[in-house]
């Protein structure tokens, strides 16, 4: 029986690699559902924008559920999960989680609890990360950098677009190329499955915890 699949969505590059090899191999991606905080209007992954994120969906052509976290985070996850089970018939969850265990563990937690299958598409042995590297800056995907600590990185890495000359930078600090610890964080503008791409108009550098963050004040559709 063919899996009726929802995506977990940060609007990175990991769940839009995910994204993508599910349709390529005809799988049915009914909806992205994303964690945010309708109070701050953002979503947790990235802090990226709710309009923002809704845009970058509706360039896609999918659907998003945003999901508000407000309460217990875990419990308006996996009511959130029964309530698109019920309502949008999906009997599978994605998420774009790469060689992490506790967060594989986690994951199939919440979605066994919410009456669903769990599915990673990208799940890799930690020393595959530089091939899954290669696989994204080779898939004609745009990836910019929106988040990055300021234990590895300067200001000016925010905006940057995941290329090979990047990788070249990433490899000689000895953190995950993938950034998979949370060294790095991305928004994917353009590629394959969009029909239309994302171009940001205005928007500024802040440090926010120790992360320099692209806040994206602008943003548009174009063809």
């Amino acid at each position: 029986m063919a899996e009726r699949i929802a995506i977990s969505w940060s609007g990175g590059k990991d769940c839009c690699l995910a994204l993508h090899r599910l349709i390529e191999s005809n799988q049915e991606v009914a909806c992205l559902f994303s964690m945010v905080s309708k109070k701050d209007g953002r979503n947790h992954a990235h802090g990226t924008p709710l309009p923002f994120l809704q845009m970058q969906a509706d360039a896609l052509g999918i659907p998003l559920i945003m999901i508000d976290s407000a309460g217990d985070y875990e419990q308006s996850i996996i009511n959130g999960l029964r309530e698109m089970k019920e309502e949008l018939e999906i009997t599978a969850v994605a998420f774009g989680t790469l060689y992490v265990d506790e967060d594989k563990k986690w994951n199939e937690e919440i979605t066994i609890k919410s009456g669903l299958k769990p599915l990673f598409p990208v799940w890799i042995h930690k020393n595959e990360s530089i091939i899954l590297l290669d696989e994204w800056i080779n898939s004609n995907y745009k990836a910019i950098i929106c988040r990055a600590r300021d234990s590895h990185f300067d200001a000016n890495i925010v905006g940057q677009t995941v290329t090979e000359e990047l990788k070249e930078l990433l490899i000689p600090k000895e953190i995950c190329v993938m950034g998979e610890g949370g060294e790095y964080h991305t928004f994917v503008v353009d590629g394959p499955l969009f029909t239309k791409r994302l171009n940001i108009t205005e928007s500024e550098t802040i440090l926010n915890t120790d992360l320099w963050s692209l806040n994206i004040k602008e943003m548009k559709m174009v063809e």
